[in-house]
C-alpha cells in the first residue's frame, strides 16, 4: 500500500508541470522581451521592483493568450497608430480589433493586479 501510494504521488508530480504549461507556455525570450518593454515603458520603478512587476503583467498575460496570439496581437497593437494604409490594415480589420481588445482589458487588469501605475 505504501508503494502504490508513492507510486501515484510521483505520478502526480511529473503531471503538474505538464499542466502548468498548457496554460503558460510562453517561452523564456517572449517574456523576457516583454519586461524589458514594460520597464523602459515605466521607467520610474527600480530594476528590482521592474523585473517582478512587469513578470507578474507577463504571467497574466499568458494565463489569457498562447504565445502565437501574444505575438499576433502584439503586434497589431504597436502598428494600429501606423498612419493611412500602413495602419489600416491593423485598425480595420474585425478579428484583429476583437483581439486587440481583448489584449488592452487584459494588459489593464494586469497592470492593476501587479500594482504597476
Amino acid at each position: 500500500m505504501k508503494k502504490a501510494g508513492m507510486t501515484l504521488f510521483a505520478a502526480g508530480l511529473a503531471i503538474l508541470p505538464a499542466m502548468a504549461m498548457a496554460n503558460n507556455d510562453f517561452s523564456t525570450v517572449t517574456r523576457v522581451h516583454y519586461v524589458m518593454d514594460c520597464m523602459a515603458a515605466n521607467p520610474d520603478m527600480n530594476v528590482y521592483e521592474g523585473t517582478h512587476k512587469c513578470s507578474c503583467v507577463v504571467d497574466k498575460i499568458a494565463e489569457v493568450f498562447t504565445e502565437k496570439e501574444f505575438e499576433d496581437i502584439s503586434a497589431g497593437y504597436m502598428y494600429k497608430n501606423l498612419p493611412a494604409d500602413r495602419g489600416a490594415t491593423f485598425r480595420d480589420d474585425k478579428g484583429i480589433k476583437s483581439g486587440l481588445k481583448l489584449f488592452e482589458e487584459t494588459n489593464a487588469n494586469a497592470y492593476e493586479e501587479c500594482r504597476i501605475r
